[in-house]
């Protein structure tokens, strides 16, 4: 797979997400088999998911770096995933979840279709 054909695949999970009503993503291609894909999703009730990946396709998916920030209408934190090497002492580490009480729970390896999947249960 190319970045290419990952950013098109990304593109159609995010459309098949009935709970997205608007998307702005940026997709930057740093070679035929890395990108950098960011931006904001408009979802129901007001919440925007922002994400920034930074991904190595080819054989398999890589995501090197990556974050999924969800916030209300008001920018308030519901949660954030990534994967950022600064929790140790988390047992999914590097992978983790930030939570809107401050707290920092374990989490796996998140992508677009996962973080869209958990996410829909914070917009009932």
């Amino acid at each position: 797979m190319t970045a290419r054909d990952y950013y098109r695949s990304l593109q159609q999970t995010i459309s098949r997400a009935f709970y997205v009503l608007d998307s702005q993503i940026s997709y930057s291609e740093i070679d035929v088999n890395e990108c950098y894909i960011s931006g904001r999703l408009i979802l129901s009730n007001g919440y925007q998911l922002h994400i920034a990946e930074y991904v190595i396709t080819g054989m398999s998916i890589v995501r090197t770096k990556y974050r999924f920030h969800l916030q209300t209408a008001e920018a308030e934190l519901v949660a954030r995933w990534d994967n950022s090497p600064h929790h140790k002492e988390i047992d999914t580490f590097p992978d983790h979840c930030h939570l809107r009480n401050g707290s920092i729970v374990s989490s796996p390896a998140m992508n677009i279709e996962s973080v869209l999947a958990v996410t829909l249960a914070f917009l009932d």
